[in-house]
């Protein structure tokens, strides 16, 4: 057995996570079994850091029953509805066939792993399936998984409370495999433990892996039998920063290399930084190759050539960091670039306006390019204008979200469309069981014209060849009475009428 899930955590007592994480999750949790409903979370960070273990671990503690949807299942629109829609509302038997009553605080904990890979193609349609169950505000506790949480759309975001984990200190991750190196007899090295946790880089579950590899046979294990496969981990950009402007080590570039950054993204942290550092002749210095960097990476956009690559990465690191004539004393606190900052305020505004002209397209049976030329401003002009509740009675009609509506007439009259809303509860009424039946109706209708098509194309046909036939039939008796008249003429002529 594996020891990952021969050593999972039973209850919260035996998560290692930060105290607030616990902290959070388990009030949370409490709200819940007073009957207090509260928006579904979302446990967000690297792989590796216990997320499913402490969603699986809370429920344990809480004797809720389990309903997980693993990435290795099939998550489309229906399966997403079917199973994650069905189980956040509907009561359920426990495994030893008592009936769960939500009434009496017996709840179900819906568990969907890895939600950030749901809008795949074979997952065409889920992340809508599941925004949409979200807003109907189930009755049963939710835990959505994800590694990359802004791969996510901005309006699931919204829906949930997200809890982000980071990776775990080497500190942490050494204690725990000393206690299941203690549980399963085994004499290890402190220094083998530490060999370990330093290969597996926060990732506990690698971590444990390596344990039961190296362990394998062996009461004894010293640090010189810790063979590990070395893993690649991706390198801190501010540690990068901080070896750039503090130090005079030229292995900055190497590291560079396990950066999570293209060198068109680098270049950017680099530059906002510079001035922090450098001022003078080192600034003048350090932007000048700076700018023989951006060169090399022009050239590689323009001609694909991307071997131009290290050039670029290595003049921005090791060029800049040779370029001052001292080292600046003292903790400096570096920024992110705020062209980054500026393209997302930019892109999400984008999307929100895009998500907009789709609904008012889809509700208003037009094309989204005629409901921009011809719709939008309209819409935007009524909300502003009109009393609370027909703004809000139009909000709902073309279900526009809390964000959705700032976006369109600001933070302060948005947010009072949609108080208003939910307080009357004005919302948009899908029967998706309708629209499933009424698709299925329409495939029905559309098969039988179909067979209706091509039975009357087989009909026309016949009839064709048999007005054919017919013609045929017409056209050899008109044959033959010509014939039959000539015949008939050349007897009655005279002798006279022939040779003339």
């Amino acid at each position: 057995m594996l020891w990952v899930e021969k050593y999972r955590p039973k209850t919260i007592k035996d998560v290692v996570a930060p105290s607030s994480i616990i902290k959070t999750v388990v009030t949370w949790a409490e709200n819940w079994k007073r009957g207090v409903k509260q928006k579904p979370l979302l446990f967000a960070g690297p792989p590796g850091v216990g997320k499913t273990s402490l969603a699986l671990a809370l429920a344990n503690t809480y004797g809720w029953e389990v309903v997980e949807l693993n990435a290795s299942d099939q998550r489309n629109w229906s399966v997403i509805y079917r199973i994650v829609g069905e189980g956040a509302f509907n009561e359920t038997l426990s495994d030893e066939g008592d009936f769960l009553s939500t009434k009496e605080g017996k709840l179900k904990l819906i568990i969907l792993d890895e939600v950030d890979n749901i809008s795949k193609k074979e997952d065409f349609g889920g992340e809508s399936a599941l925004i949409k169950v979200l807003r109907r505000n189930p009755p049963q506790p939710m835990i959505l998984i994800a590694n990359e949480p802004y791969n996510l759309s901005p309006e699931l975001r919204n829906l949930v409370t997200m809890v982000n984990f980071k990776r775990l200190t080497r500190d942490q991750v050494v204690k725990v495999l000393e206690r299941i190196a203690k549980l399963e007899g085994i004499e290890i090295d402190k220094k083998a433990l530490y060999a370990i946790a330093d290969n597996a880089g926060g990732d506990l579950r690698a971590a444990i892996n390596d344990l039961q590899a190296v362990a394998e046979g062996r009461k004894v294990v010293k640090a010189e039998d810790v063979v590990v496969a070395k893993r690649t981990q991706e390198t801190d950009v501010f540690k990068v920063m901080q070896k750039i402007f503090k130090t005079y080590y030229s292995t900055v570039y190497s590291e560079t290399m396990l950066l999570d950054e293209s060198p068109e993204d680098l270049i950017y942290w680099i530059d906002a930084n510079v001035p922090l550092e450098y001022e003078g002749e080192d600034l003048y210095k350090a932007q000048l190759v700076l700018s023989r960097a951006d060169m090399f990476l022009g050239r590689v956009k323009r001609r694909q050539f991307y071997r131009l690559w290290k050039y670029a990465s290595y003049l921005m690191t090791v060029g800049v960091q040779q370029s001052k004539s001292k080292v600046k004393k003292g903790f400096t606190r570096y920024t992110r670039p705020t062209f980054w900052q500026k393209l997302v305020t930019f892109q999400k505004k984008r999307e929100l306006r895009r998500n907009i002209l789709k609904k008012l397209a889809k509700y208003s049976h037009m094309s989204r390019k005629k409901a921009n030329t011809e719709l939008y401003d309209y819409v935007r002009f009524l909300l502003s204008t009109l009393d609370t509740d027909t703004a809000a009675k139009i909000a709902a009609f073309y279900d526009l979200n809390e964000e959705e509506l700032k976006f369109l007439v600001g933070d302060e009259r948005g947010e009072e469309i949609y108080r208003y809303m939910k307080e009357h509860n004005y919302h948009r009424i899908e029967d998706e069981t309708f629209l499933e039946g009424f698709a299925a109706k329409v495939e029905e209708v559309e098969l039988k014209e179909a067979e209706v098509e091509e039975f009357e194309e087989k009909e026309e046909e016949v009839e064709i060849a048999g007005v054919k036939e017919e013609k045929k039939e017409e056209e050899k008796k008109e044959t033959k009475r010509k014939r039959r008249k000539k015949e008939k003429k050349g007897k009655d002529m005279s002798l006279e009428e022939f040779f003339s």
